[in-house]
This record gives C-alpha cells, structure tokens and sequence, in this order.
C-alpha cells in the first residue's frame, strides 16, 4: 500500500472517533513503527495548518491514539427541552426552519423514538414571525464571512421600505427581542459604533475584499470591551451612563447591561456604570420602577428622558 492510501485510512478512522493501536495497525497495514510515527505527526500537522479543534491524543492507559472533538455524545431529554423552549419562545425562525431544526436536534436525544414529543405536541402552534425569511441560510453565510475577516457589500431595507447598499465590516451575529442582526461597522463611519442590521431586512449581500490589519484590530477591540457588554437596544449615541439602584435590583440592571459596574455603595443603593445607547436606555428607563432606579448622568441623557415623557404626556392629554 502506497503512503498516501495508508495515511489516509488512518485519517479516515481518527475522524470516524475510532482508537488505533500501534501494534495492530502496523500489522494490519504492514508498515513499520517509525512509518506510523511519522503519519501521526503528518496528521498533527495538518490539523494545525487548518486551525482545527480537533487534534490527536496518545492515550498512555489504552495504548491507543484517538482524534479529539469526534466523540459524539446524544442529549438527554432535558436538554432537548430546554432548546426546543429557546427556540420556541425566541420566535426567529420560519416554520419550516424551526420543524427541520427541531427533528434534528430530535434525532440527536437519547431514546428519541420513545420519546416523541413532535407528535404529542405539534410545534406548540409554533408560527413563522411576520417576515417569513429563511434566516439559516444567511446567518451560516454571514458567520463564515465574519470567521474568514471578509468585507461585504449588501443590500438592505430599512424600517421606512427605502432599499440602501451599504459597505460593511462584519463583526458578529447576535440576538435581540425576536431579531437576529449583524453587528458591523460601515465603511464610510469607521469613527462610530458598529451599526446593527436586522438579518431579514438584508436583501442580499457579496463578498468584497479582505479586511485591513487596522479594521481586524478594531474588531477584536469592540469584541473584547463592548460585544459583552451591549446586549440590545440599539439606537443613538454610545455613552456611559450613571444611575442609581436598590441592591435587590442590580440584577436585572446587569441582565440587560452586562458591562454594569458597581461604583459606590450606600445602605441599599448602588451607584452604577453601564455603556449604552442612549436612545435605546431612555427607553427601557421608561419601562422601570422608578423607585429602584434613578438616572443620575449625562444631562444629554436626562433631557432625553424629560422630553419623551413630556411627549407621552401630550399624546395622552397631559399638560407637559
């Protein structure tokens, strides 16, 4: 047998999460230790050069090499309940992306067919949202442009219906209160916060070009001090804001804002520090209890909060 075939039958059983043992395999392929050795090492390599997660391991008790990540291990029942909740709740996906996904992760559950709770309960009357767009699609073709640092052009439709083409950057993909959006950054506005664009409002998009050293550069910082931290409402500028809350309240602060940070504590209030948009804060402000969270800074972002209550006011009949 030629080195090429050999190596690749070794390949081809690592993959598969068979162990191979030295000896037999030798025998079985009549090579010798050192050829052996030196295909391993071959295969080591390669999955280095490819930035695989997989690699290969010598396991000393079993006397036996064996590929990590292949091992393929089934849910039990309550993690499948507990992603069908996900995906059922979140609403995203179009109903037929939601059965296909759902009987997938179905097929992957310990005693599957004698637990069938697709045809006890029929999707939970799931279905699609108003926009009907197949979104799996787009977001695998978007996680590999974001994953090989491509730029992109794409067509897009904003909240009014005007059609735009916009240059992007991409950075990630993310969930919002029932959307999906791609974080970028615009080419013509590289100075500003990345821009979120719904996935089902983009028509469709190309590839353009590599991205710069200096736009990776600026990616990995967004990724590392603010992807974290911002988790919705987006709309306005990007400030800090201060604000005050009860102790028992903070975690409902640090749920919607995971970059919060406790600055000061007095009894039971806290004096924290959040980075958020400011249109989309003064909104979900309005929403709360204002006895366990006050706005203490920046006054652009109090006059803000006066002047939508003032306009609340004067749509329902108030002085304002």
């Amino acid at each position: 047998m030629d080195d090429v075939t050999r190596a690749l039958f070794l390949y081809s059983k690592l993959i598969e999460g068979k162990s191979i043992n030295k000896a037999v395999f030798t025998t079985e392929y009549n090579c010798s230790g050192r050829t052996f050795d030196r295909d391993i090492e071959r295969i080591r390599l390669f999955l280095s050069e490819s930035y695989s997660v997989s690699e290969v391991i010598y396991d000393r008790g079993r006397n036996a090499y064996y590929m990590s990540g292949t091992e393929r291990a089934e849910l039990d029942s309550v993690e499948y309940l507990f992603l069908k909740r996900i995906l059922t709740d979140t609403k995203v996906l179009r109903e037929d992306e939601y059965k296909t996904l759902m009987s997938h992760l179905l097929s992957g559950t310990e005693k599957s067919q004698s637990f069938d709770l697709l045809n006890k309960e029929p999707y939970n009357g799931y279905r699609s949202p108003l926009h009907n767009k197949a979104l799996l699609k787009i977001h695998k073709d978007l996680v590999l442009v974001i994953q090989y640092r491509k730029c992109i052009r794409m067509k897009y439709f904003k909240s009014n219906g005007e059609e735009v083409e916009r240059d992007v950057i991409p950075c990630a993909v993310r969930y919002d209160l029932g959307y999906l959006y791609l974080i970028g950054y615009r080419e013509d506005k590289m100075d500003e916060y990345p821009a979120y664009f719904r996935l089902d409002r983009i028509y469709s998009f190309e590839i353009t070009r590599n991205q710069t050293i200096r736009e990776q550069e600026k990616i990995r910082t967004y990724m590392e001090c603010c992807f974290s931290g911002v988790v919705q409402m987006y709309g306005g500028n990007f400030v800090e804001i201060t604000l005050e809350c009860k102790e028992d309240y903070f975690s409902y602060v640090y749920d919607k804002f995971r970059n919060a940070e406790i600055v000061e504590q007095d009894k039971e209030l806290l004096t924290v520090k959040i980075g958020a948009f400011e249109d989309g804060f003064v909104r979900w402000l309005m929403g709360q209890s204002q006895d366990r969270v006050a706005l203490l800074g920046p006054e652009s972002t109090k006059n803000k909060l006066v002047e939508s209550a003032r306009n609340i006011m004067k749509k329902y009949g108030g002085k304002g």
